[in-house]
């Protein structure tokens, strides 16, 4: 019953040698990449720039494409779908860290994401896996982190700073004709959308090419209108004053036109703030209520602050837009005046002309009370979840750095804060914001 096991034992000797080796050469290449990350920290950059990315992210962030991320990084074995979640989550560390290390290694990441989304593809298998969508999705996130690669990858006009939008759209359609209707794909669209909405409004986009491939988007989970009706109105008004005012008649017809105009910019200006007013945190008898187009489930106060600030940012456009025409009625009806009866704004609605001010003050203090510019130091302690509120005050803090109702002092603490955040959370967009505020002032 006694056998000799000298060769067995030294086979498994020196496969626990070779294996102890093989582990110690892959943490000596590690530690060469992230060289400056706290010297406790023995495990791959990936595991750790995740278990930040979480906190910064994932944690009560509210975004309903952000809530999904985590499921899929702990669940998926979809090589793109990981390669993309290594690439944003490394690239937000490299910012934080402020190491090119690990942005090299975030961008080889985002490369071989893109080598196996494109092999997923080319499988109709692989293309109806949820996983192929997640990677699209996630490959627009890195570029709000790496806003800077947009120059340089994107040479469409029309889709500029929305390079993977015409992928995502036709792979949302492709699933919605197989019959994939998840809640996943209500996520990503909504994603998609808030981007576009919000460029219309402050970045001053046309819009028209993306919005009417999105208007002419149709899927079985599609339960209502592309946008809720409130924003869907906003929409159409930017719309409509883009005919220039020459092209409004002369005389009495032009002035019915701006009049018209006016009331109907009011009219949603006020159901903006009605809208902003009533955004409410659910509770825990409550189904779990969304704003702002269901992008947000409003489950938290900085949640809700996000929201109120979200209708507020389009709310001061619009109020923008009503001021140019009431300068506009105005100034026709002194011309005209004597020929006949001028239209006084007083006579056909009730407007305040502190109201762009007194947006912009709302706006500020959400601002100050969502990323803790309360606090002594200028930043709250407790910095979890600091890039997705980042990420959800960054349009309400654009509005305010390129007004022109706020004032030189405070668009320099604006370009300060942006900086500070853009550095803090990783948010590459903050950084490239307040670096292009700078430009400009010089200009």
């Amino acid at each position: 019953m006694l056998r000799k096991q000298n060769t067995f034992a030294e086979k498994k000797v020196q496969m626990r040698v070779e294996k102890v080796m093989s582990v110690r050469r892959r943490e000596q290449q590690e530690r060469r990449v992230v060289s400056r990350i706290p010297c406790g920290v023995r495990f791959p950059a990936e595991l750790y720039s995740w278990s930040h990315f979480y906190r910064d992210y994932a944690i009560d962030s509210g975004f309903t494409f952000l809530n999904i991320l985590p499921g899929f990084y702990t669940n998926s074995s979809s090589a793109c779908c990981q390669e993309a979640l290594h690439s944003v989550t490394l690239a937000s560390l490299a910012r934080q860290r402020q190491q090119s290390e690990l942005m090299v290694r975030a961008r080889w990441h985002y490369g071989k994401a893109i080598t196996a989304l494109n092999l997923a593809l080319n499988d109709p298998v692989m293309t109806a896996d949820d996983s192929v969508l997640i990677t699209l999705l996630t490959l627009s996130l890195f570029e709000t982190i790496v806003p800077e690669s947009l120059e340089t990858m994107m040479s469409d006009v029309d889709y500029h700073c929305h390079i993977h939008f015409r992928g995502t759209l036709l792979l949302l359609r492709w699933r919605a004709e197989r019959g994939q209707n998840s809640d996943l794909d209500k996520r990503v669209f909504a994603f998609f959308s808030y981007i576009c909405f919000m460029s219309i409004f402050v970045n001053h986009e046309s819009g028209d090419s993306k919005w009417s491939a999105l208007e002419k988007f149709t899927a079985p989970w599609m339960d209502g209108p592309l946008l809720e009706p409130v924003l869907s109105r906003a929409v159409e008004f930017r719309r409509r004053i883009r005919v220039p005012l020459t092209e409004m008649g002369h005389g009495t017809s032009r002035l019915e036109v701006l009049s018209k105009l006016i009331r109907d910019g009011v009219s949603i200006s006020d159901d903006l703030e009605a809208v902003a007013t009533g955004v409410q945190c659910s509770t825990a008898t409550e189904q779990q209520p969304t704003a702002f187009n269901c992008l947000l489930e409003v489950s938290t106060k900085t949640a809700q602050a996000i929201a109120r600030s979200l209708y507020r940012t389009i709310r001061y456009h619009i109020i923008e837009l009503v001021m140019g025409f009431i300068m506009a009625l105005e100034a026709d009806g002194e011309e005209h005046k004597g020929t006949h009866t001028p239209h006084k704004l007083a006579d056909h609605h009730p407007f305040s002309h502190n109201a762009p001010v007194i947006i912009l003050e709302q706006i500020c203090e959400e601002i100050c009370a969502v990323l803790g510019f309360h606090s002594a130091s200028g930043m709250e302690e407790e910095k979890t979840g600091m890039a997705y509120r980042s990420f959800g005050m960054f349009f309400p803090m654009v509005v305010l750095l390129f007004s022109s109702l706020v004032g030189a002092r405070k668009k320099v603490w604006l370009q300060e804060k942006l900086q500070f955040i853009g550095e803090t959370s990783g948010l590459g967009l903050a950084t490239y914001a307040a670096g292009r505020a700078a430009l400009m002032s010089r200009i």
